[in-house]
Order: structure tokens, then sequence, then C-alpha cells
């Protein structure tokens, strides 16, 4: 099964301050492991190695870790918690990828903040109109989908079953009025 696909269209992205006790910083060399112990948290296999890191960030056309990858770190120790990657893909659409928190920082609201620091990166470097920034999610990672939904993104229509997965998805979490949109960002004329 294809994961879901989410777009933003960069028209409103919100402006969503650092939760106190946190603040956010670009990954640096030598962090793979710490990049690794957040990701380990719901997104990779418990045991995910190097080579999650090496297939999710350095096999990335157009990734570069050390000013499109993000962490953030608490206050008092310095340590990351949580991570998002939002990069420009060759062919300019924006990407949100790869996002993921400690399980012992959820509830604090950094996915809500990370997600606003890496789109206000994304709209920064991708000036103009038709301006996209996409990402994939699966069904299960309901408290991601929350999020996304709030910050503008939008379920996308583009393989079989989608616009029943998404249906099912925004009942169960009483979302409703969310337009389905194509992936270039135009609608569908579909209103879950």
């Amino acid at each position: 099964m294809r994961q879901l696909m989410m777009v933003h269209t960069l028209d409103k992205v919100l402006n969503v301050p650092v939760t106190p006790g946190f603040f956010i910083r670009t990954w640096r060399p030598g962090e793979e492991e710490a990049w690794l112990e957040i990701v380990r948290c719901g997104l990779c296999a418990p045991d995910a190695g190097i080579d999650a890191w090496n297939s999710a960030i350095l096999n990335r056309e157009n990734i570069d870790p050390e000013t499109d990858t993000f962490f953030v770190c608490r206050e008092e120790t310095g340590e990351p918690v949580a991570t998002v990657t939002g990069y420009v893909q060759p062919d300019g659409r924006g990407d949100i990828h790869m996002v993921a928190c400690k399980f012992t920082a959820r509830g604090h609201k950094i996915g809500e903040f990370m997600l606003s620091h890496a789109m206000k990166k994304l709209k920064a470097e991708m000036p103009g109109e038709g301006r996209i920034v996409e990402l994939t999610t699966d069904d299960f990672r309901v408290p991601a989908v929350v999020g996304y939904l709030r910050a503008g993104f939008h379920p996308v229509l583009y393989d079989e079953g989608m616009e029943e997965r998404w249906r099912a998805l925004c009942d169960m979490l009483n979302f409703h009025g969310v337009e389905m949109l194509t992936e270039s960002g135009e609608s569908t004329g579909i209103v879950l």
C-alpha cells in the first residue's frame, strides 16, 4: 500500500514560536547516531543503523544535512530530541522529510514548531507563484497527520483508494471541510 501524500501551497505558513525549554539548530557532522536515536522512535525500525541515515538523507539528491536537517534540542542539556528535514527537490518542489520526535519529548508542541520552522525555510528558498511543498506519511501516524492538517497541508488524490483512506482518517479525527488536492496543488473538487 502506498503512503499517504500531502501538499502545501505555501499560501499561509504558520508562525509557531519555539516551545519553552527547547531550541532548534541544524544537524552537525558526526551526529548521525543522535538522528538515528530520534527516528527509531516510531519512524524507523528500533534497530535502524547507519544505512537508514544514508538512505534517507545522504542518498537524496539536493539534501545538504548541514543546512536542511534540523534538531530540536533541550535547552538544559543540548540533547537533540526531534528532527525534521526540509529541502528543495531537483524539480523545484519542497519536501518535508523524516519528521520524528523522541517519545520522552512528545506532548510539548515541538512538532508544530519544527514544521513551522522548516516551512518558513522552504518558503524563503522558493520564491514566486505555484510553489508546492509535499510530504508522505502513513495512516497510523495519526498525531503527525493531525499536525500536518493543522499546518495547512492538504490530502492528495494520487492513487486508487486515497479518497477512502483519507475520508476514514478525517472522520476518525473529526476533521471536516478538508479539501483534497492534486499533486500539483489543484482542487479535485473533493471535500472530506
